[in-house]
C-alpha cells in the first residue's frame, strides 16, 4: 500500500521550498528574530508555529520520497494542529497591528485587510490539502500553495526594512511599493511558471496555484484602497476597541 501512493511528483520540491523558508526567515529577521528575547508570547507563539508550518511543508515531499509514506502521514496529523496554531496566532497579533505607530494609518488597515485574507487563503489551501490526500497531484500542490499566502510581508519587509535603515529612513520606494515589487517577483512569477509547466506536462491548470495568484494579487492591490475605506477603519477600531 506505501508504495502505491508514494509518488514520483516533486523529487526536488523540498530543495525549492527552502529558498521561500530562507526569504521568510530573512524579512522577520529584524522585526521578530533580532528582537527574539524582547518580543512578547503572543509574537513567540505565531512566530514558532509558522515556522514549524514552513518546516513541515519543506520535509513532507523529502518524507514520501525517501520514508515510508506512514511518516507523512503521522506528520501530517502533526500538520494540521500547525496549522491552527498559525492562523489562531496571528488573529492574536493582529490587533497589535492596528495600534503600531510605525505604520501610517492607511498601512495599518489595509495590512490588517490583507492579513484576513492571506489568513482565509492559507486555511482553504490546508483544508483542500487535506480533502484531496488520496490525490498526491492536488494534494501536494495545496499545500504548496500555503507558502505563498504567507510569503509577501516577509520578501516586503527584506526589501524594505533595508532601504529604510540604508536611506537613514527617507528610501526611494514606499512599503506599498516594496509590497508590489514582491507580489510580482516572488508571487506572480513563479506560480505562472509553476502553471506552465503543468499545463505543458499535463495540458492542465491546477485550481491551486490558479486560486492562490488570484487571492495574493487581489489582497495585494487591495491593501491601499482598504486602508481608506471609512467603513473598514471603523468595523477594525470596534472590533479592536472590544478585544485589547
Amino acid at each position: 500500500m506505501d508504495e502505491q501512493i508514494k509518488p514520483k511528483l516533486f523529487p526536488k520540491a523540498h530543495f525549492w521550498l527552502l529558498i521561500p523558508f530562507i526569504l521568510t526567515w530573512a524579512g522577520f529577521y529584524l522585526s521578530y528574530w533580532s528582537k527574539f528575547n524582547e518580543a512578547p508570547f503572543r509574537q513567540h507563539v505565531h512566530g514558532l508555529t509558522a515556522t514549524a508550518w514552513y518546516i513541515l511543508v519543506i520535509l513532507q515531499p523529502w518524507l514520501i520520497h525517501n520514508r515510508p509514506a506512514k511518516y507523512h502521514r503521522k506528520l501530517g496529523i502533526i500538520g494540521i494542529l500547525l496549522a491552527g496554531g498559525v492562523v489562531g496566532s496571528a488573529l492574536q497579533v493582529m490587533p497589535y497591528q492596528v495600534v503600531n505607530e510605525f505604520l501610517s494609518d492607511v498601512l495599518k488597515y489595509g495590512f490588517s485587510f490583507g492579513d484576513l485574507c492571506a489568513l482565509t487563503g492559507f486555511s482553504l489551501c490546508v483544508i483542500y490539502g487535506i480533502w484531496n490526500a488520496k490525490d498526491t497531484n492536488k494534494h501536494a500542490r495545496w499545500l504548496i500553495s500555503t507558502v505563498f499566502w504567507i510569503l509577501l510581508p516577509a520578501t516586503a519587509r527584506l526589501v524594505y526594512f533595508p532601504l529604510l535603515i540604508s536611506y537613514e529612513g527617507n528610501p526611494p520606494i514606499t512599503y506599498l511599493d516594496s509590497i508590489y515589487i514582491c507580489l510580482f517577483v516572488t508571487t506572480i512569477i513563479p506560480l505562472s511558471y509553476m502553471m506552465y509547466l503543468d499545463y505543458r506536462k499535463e495540458q492542465k491548470v491546477y485550481k491551486s496555484y490558479l486560486f492562490t495568484l488570484i487571492g495574493v494579487t487581489f489582497y495585494s492591490l487591495a491593501i491601499a484602497p482598504m486602508g481608506k475605506w471609512q467603513w473598514w477603519i471603523d468595523l477594525c477600531d470596534q472590533i479592536i476597541g472590544k478585544g485589547m
